[in-house]
């Protein structure tokens, strides 16, 4: 009998252990989940840019969504528009190079400005970090001899893979006060 009070104290004991276990599991992978690219980039940069400049992003459905600036009327075509035909091209990147991205793009020749945030779909980073390169490169000769200020930006543009696996593009006023909002997020 106390063998059996044993064997069922044991037993006990052991599917409470596994119960906290798979506990911990389910508290550790709901903290892999998805971060928001988009509310990271609203988050890093000033009200104004908030304001005036929207922010595209993936939606992990296929299609895009869009925040901020003139955001508010724009239905799911409109954004799939913005994504194929002025954001991505403007940026060097195609379909299959990325898994999600959020972006603000101007699309004013006048202004040096774009925040981007770009997981790449696997063995694509290095095709992600050179594209992005590009635009920076295409935004300093394009401002070189027009608008000295708007040259100034693109001169400090940076772009960045950072330890989590992203591409980070910051080519605006304060790039590095942005970058740095945008890798701390990241890494949280």
């Amino acid at each position: 009998m106390k063998m059996t009070k044993r064997l069922i104290a044991v037993l006990t004991a052991s599917v409470a252990l596994f119960a906290l276990a798979g506990c911990g599991i389910n508290a550790s992978s709901s903290t892999s989940a998805p971060k928001d690219y988009a509310q990271i980039i609203h988050d890093a940069r000033p009200d104004e840019d908030n304001e005036n400049q929207m922010i595209l992003a993936t939606d992990g459905k296929g299609g895009f969504t869009a925040t901020d600036g003139y955001s508010t009327d724009m239905t799911a075509e409109d954004c799939k528009s913005q994504a194929d035909n002025f954001i991505l091209p403007m940026l060097g990147l195609a379909e299959g190079d990325y898994e999600s991205f959020a972006a603000s793009v101007s699309l004013m020749n006048v202004r040096s400005y774009a925040v981007a945030i770009v997981k790449p779909a696997e063995g694509k980073t290095q095709d992600v970090q050179q594209a992005l390169e590009d635009y920076v490169t295409g935004q300093q000769m394009s401002m070189q001899n027009y608008l000295a200020d708007q040259y100034e930006i693109a001169k400090a543009a940076k772009v960045t893979t950072v330890p989590s696996g992203e591409v980070v593009l910051v080519c605006c006023e304060n790039s590095d006060a942005v970058l740095s909002a945008i890798e701390d997020a990241l890494a949280a």
